[in-house]
């Protein structure tokens, strides 16, 4: 913060107001005056330094001294407690100080780990439709099943990842594999909207360690529930993004927000 005094360093160091005595520099000492006593009253001493403390402490000396020789009530030699405490608290100059913080939410990556632990379960949203799949159009389709078509349901398998970077009690992180083949459920952008795929992966080493920078990404969602409730997901690589059937008969199954009324994000999950 500026404090502007209404006059300079060399008006302050020569007293020129009835002091009478201008300091020169001494031969000896470039950087001390000799005489760089200052007059304006007797009993006050000032005295110039080759080591001054710091700015803050140079600039309340010269808002000091120029309050001093500009206050008229000054009588006397000697300034009574409350004169100091008021010069004091005038002289005050406010020192701001800028910290700068680094944000650490960009730089750590974090990294999901395969606890190759897999859960086989039937998967059926709240309407009771459950998950078909389409192989001409490499979709997952909800549909109500009845009798001897409850065959064409799939399966999916659960696989649960850990990170040391969630916190306790978030949700589980898991990839999503349609059961006896190598398919996968992800999520990818397509035309700026996030959309549900299936992918072939013939590697599962691949899916080992995934980074929540990298592309790979795309195969992981937080599931959030448990048996005995409703269950979602949400895509990792995408938040706020969840799996989702249409409220119709054979419909896509695709993703959407909570936004969206006319989608269900909830499911009924039951391990084999």
């Amino acid at each position: 913060m500026m404090c502007n005094a209404g006059f300079d360093l060399s008006q302050a160091l020569e007293c020129s107001d009835g002091c009478g005595v201008k300091s020169e520099m001494s031969p000896q000492h470039p950087f001390k005056r000799e005489g760089s006593l200052c007059d304006l009253h007797s009993g006050i001493r000032l005295e110039v330094t080759l080591h001054p403390h710091n700015m803050r402490q140079v600039a309340n000396l010269i808002i000091t001294m120029h309050r001093i020789k500009n206050n008229q009530r000054l009588k006397g030699t000697e300034f009574s407690d409350q004169e100091l405490l008021n010069i004091m608290l005038e002289s005050v100059v406010e020192e701001c100080v800028v910290r700068d913080v680094a944000d650490q939410t960009q730089s750590s990556d974090t990294v999901f780990t395969s606890t190759s632990r897999m859960e086989e379960c039937n998967v059926c949203d709240q309407y009771q439709k459950s998950l078909v799949l389409h192989e001409e159009a490499l979709e997952l389709q909800a549909m109500w099943l009845q009798g001897g078509t409850f065959s064409h349901r799939v399966r999916l398998n659960l696989s649960t990842y850990v990170s040391p970077s969630l916190p306790g009690g978030s949700a589980q992180p898991v990839a999503l594999g349609i059961a006896g083949t190598n398919l996968y459920l992800s999520c990818s952008v397509k035309q700026e909207t996030p959309i549900l795929q299936l992918e072939e992966v013939n590697s599962s080493s691949k899916l080992k360690i995934i980074s929540a920078q990298a592309d790979m990404a795309r195969f992981l969602f937080f599931k959030r529930g448990s048996a005995l409730t409703m269950t979602s997901f949400e895509s990792a690589k995408y938040n706020g993004w969840f799996i989702s059937t249409a409220m119709e008969d054979g419909e896509r199954v695709d993703m959407c927000t909570t936004q969206d009324s006319s989608r269900l994000t909830s499911f009924m999950v039951k391990q084999v």
